[in-house]
């Protein structure tokens, strides 16, 4: 993953108002058929088309590189197209690059492409089987996204919006290295994260911008992964909506705290343990985790609250790693306080995910701590752990 190459382009309005919906909603088709039993589960895709401008006949001199790309795809690595209208940002998992006239070639394709891109002259063709919202109607939030993400041939220089967005797509490397849909298993049960995003438009949009502008501020907010993004907005407004009906069953708001907290800490506990020991040797950075060995020193595949909460208070390894580089969240990282939260988070979590009955009253408690209504929350304590190891490591 950290050598891995992916692509950044953008889309034009004036071909499409709405590009990316037409996209999603192609996409999302798909996967109402596959649930149907109506198609297989490889037919769930869309082809996303980079449109030629009519004002600029020849090929792109970079054709040959981004074609190349296809090479690292079939050589199984989970490879990225980033796109944005410069105020949101989506990331699309491609699992086939060509220059091919899809149109003419294969018009059996043509139920996965929106009608639109058929009347435009196509550069390049990128099949993709799933599509993410990193950034939604955020200049700034978009700004700082693109930033991570650095232009292989301009010498890896992060991407600037302005004035550093041409001959797209670009090239590019994130920093750092997201695999953003390896872990759909356990995050989503499977489903795409388009459908997942689907689910939370409307309320939700509603909600996560009151939680970004009015209690966690919006720089705290961009901090946050998205995933965890996702599932405090759909706790959130599933729980404003129904706090006061007596019959209501808060067992999939339980879960999706529990989800952005479990994200949250994947994100600030093993990138931190990686950097301290990813230079170590073998009997230094291996552990016997709860159900397969684990190397700290490389990716840590996604891991549950139940076994994070084991790694930080019985094993030595990940203790050690987190005093040296988590110093000024260690302790409480560490602590009896963080245990018990942790702690009083799987037990709610456990009943709900049996599908037992949860309470308005269970969730309520755990949701205060989480958000900090009337105390320090949680969440915030977490992102800024986070952001306290990255500049760490950029010192």
């Amino acid at each position: 993953m950290p050598d891995a190459k992916h692509l950044l382009s953008v889309w034009n309005p004036t071909y499409s108002d709405a590009a990316m919906d037409v996209h999603l909603r192609q996409l999302l088709q798909w996967a109402e058929r596959f649930d149907k039993d109506d198609a297989k589960a490889e037919d769930v895709y869309v082809w996303w088309a980079k449109l030629r401008s009519p004002n600029r006949p020849e090929s792109l001199p970079h054709t040959d590189e981004v074609l190349a790309l296809d090479g690292q795809i079939k050589d199984g690595t989970e490879t990225h197209l980033y796109l944005s209208d410069y105020r949101s940002l989506y990331v699309g998992h491609v699992v086939e690059i060509t220059s091919e006239d899809i149109p003419t070639t294969r018009p059996q394709e043509k139920g996965h492409i929106p009608d639109y891109v058929l009347e435009h002259d196509v550069d390049f063709w990128f099949r993709l089987e799933d599509l993410r919202q990193v950034v939604s109607g955020d200049l700034k939030g978009t700004v700082i996204e693109i930033h991570k993400l650095q232009n292989v041939r301009d010498n890896d220089r992060p991407i600037s919006i302005y004035g550093g967005i041409f001959d797209v797509p670009l090239i590019v490397r994130r920093d750092p290295p997201t695999a953003w849909f390896t872990d759909k298993e356990d995050l989503t049960g499977g489903h795409l994260w388009a459908q997942l995003e689907a689910e939370l438009r409307g309320e939700s949009h509603r909600v996560a911008r009151q939680l970004r502008d009015n209690l966690f501020g919006p720089d705290l907010w961009r901090e946050m992964e998205p995933a965890s993004r996702t599932f405090l907005t759909s706790a959130e407004a599933v729980y404003r909506s129904r706090r006061d009906d007596p019959g209501f069953d808060f067992s999939a708001c339980a879960i999706e705290y529990s989800k952005a907290v479990e994200v949250e800490l994947n994100a600030l506990i093993f990138p931190a343990l990686k950097r301290v020991l990813g230079d170590r040797s073998p009997k230094q950075r291996e552990i016997h985790g709860l159900h397969s060995r684990i190397d700290l020193g490389k990716r840590v595949p996604h891991q549950s609250l139940g076994a994070i909460g084991h790694l930080l208070q019985h094993e030595p390894k990940v203790q050690k790693g987190i005093k040296t580089a988590l110093q000024k969240d260690a302790q409480w990282l560490l602590g009896d306080r963080f245990n018990r939260q942790i702690g009083d988070l799987i037990k709610l979590r456990n009943p709900a995910a049996h599908w037992e009955i949860t309470t308005s009253d269970l969730v309520s408690e755990r949701r205060q701590e989480l958000l900090g209504i009337g105390c320090e929350g949680f969440l915030v304590h977490l992102v800024r752990a986070k952001v306290h190891g990255q500049c760490g490591k950029r010192r």
